[in-house]
């Protein structure tokens, strides 16, 4: 099975492809910086097509996301951090849809208003995010499920 990686660069995306290597898989891993063997900027609609068209993987695990949550309410980043949940996000989305690629999701607890007693199920849909953060991750969640039948948000 091949697999494509994003966000390497950062603590999950780096984790997923050393796991990945551990057990033997063929992986490909890439992120906006020169710390991957293939440097993408996932908001380009243009290189997420032409990379995974020449990659063909099996399966998108997407790892990379603007993670610096307080950084997010900043108003000279939001328009950053949309890009990057949520336009480069759907930009994999489309492309794993045309390929007929599997894709998984990274999500987050954000999506949610932490407000439950208990713990919320994988099918849950009381979403209730308090920062724009988690906001972009479900719009980000939302643009994965409404475009393949083929993925799975985590």
């Amino acid at each position: 099975m091949r697999l494509f990686v994003t966000g390497v660069g950062g603590q999950l995306g780096y984790d997923v492809m050393n796991e990945l290597k551990r057990r033997e898989c063929e992986a490909f891993g890439s992120d906006i910086t020169d710390s991957a063997n293939i440097q993408l900027d996932i908001t380009d609609k243009n290189a997420v097509e032409r990379v995974l068209t020449e990659i063909k993987p099996d399966a998108v695990i997407h790892c990379a996301a603007w993670t610096a949550v307080d950084a997010a309410e900043d108003e000279e980043n939001k328009e950053k951090v949309y890009a990057v949940n949520v336009t480069g996000t759907r930009n994999i989305a489309e492309v794993c849809n045309q390929l007929n690629c599997k894709m998984i999701y990274i999500s987050t607890d954000y999506v949610f208003n932490g407000q439950g007693t208990e713990p919320w199920q994988a099918d849950c849909k009381d979403y209730a995010p308090l920062n724009y953060y988690g906001q972009t991750k479900l719009e980000g969640e939302l643009a994965v499920a409404e475009l393949l039948d083929v993925y799975s948000a985590a």
